[in-house]
């Protein structure tokens, strides 16, 4: 009985826990991920996704619209950034996808001067990693930087860009509402990983805060047998 009260104050609580980080990571996407960035930045980073036909999806082109956005705001505040297109060569495709940004970014109007094609990366660390490496060979130490991704991606991107050491604001794009449920669980779930040993911790805590509240219910009935 004791065993069985514990399991279940411990999957109440830890529901609980599930849900409020949910919503916490729901608020978060919804505002603050796309707050418009800071202008000052000496570069504009997009991050790649997956390539649709070997173009860009709607995924892709709503980074791609919040980058140009990021960089003609820089513009007319008279910067001159550089917009880097970071993104490799997925699985089955036949272009990395920092080719085909680099092709949307010129069409509409960036110099292909201004682009710098990060085209190795598999992942968002390696994005900001390669990503990093190339613009030390561009910018100065204190270079300011514009990430952009979707608004999901911006929490995660935001960590491993703090651990990383990249000194950069991260802003988000928009996702399309038929991409939300899966995008927003998918995520939710990477951030979860991510967060693994706190959630561990916390994890330990509940079986030990379980088993006192059933030991404690359990002995209180037995007390009052008596």
């Amino acid at each position: 009985m004791r065993l069985v009260l514990a399991v279940r104050l411990f999957l109440v609580v830890a529901g609980v826990a599930v849900l409020v980080q949910l919503l916490a990571f729901i608020g978060y996407t919804m505002r603050s991920a796309r707050r418009i960035p800071r202008p000052g930045s000496d570069a504009v980073v997009v991050l790649g996704c997956r390539l649709k036909g070997g173009k860009a999806g709607r995924l892709l082109a709503s980074r791609l619209d919040r980058g140009l956005a990021a960089y003609h705001a820089e513009l007319a505040a008279g910067g001159d950034p550089i917009v880097v297109a970071s993104g490799g060569q997925g699985h089955g495709a036949a272009i990395a996808e920092a080719e085909v940004m680099s092709d949307y970014l010129q069409a509409a109007g960036v110099p292909a001067g201004k682009i710098v094609r990060e085209n190795k990366s598999r992942n968002t660390e390696e994005n900001l990693r390669f990503t990093a490496a190339e613009l030390d060979a561009l910018l100065p130490a204190d270079a300011r930087i514009t990430v952009v991704t979707s608004d999901f991606h911006v929490l995660r991107t935001a960590a491993l860009a703090r651990r990383l050491g990249v000194r950069a604001q991260v802003t988000g794009a928009r996702t399309a509402r038929r991409f939300i449920p899966k995008a927003y669980a998918r995520e939710f779930a990477a951030v979860l990983v991510a967060r693994r040993r706190g959630n561990l911790l916390a994890a330990g805590a509940l079986v030990a805060l379980s088993a006192a509240v059933a030991l404690d219910s359990s002995l209180g009935r037995s007390g009052r047998r008596d």
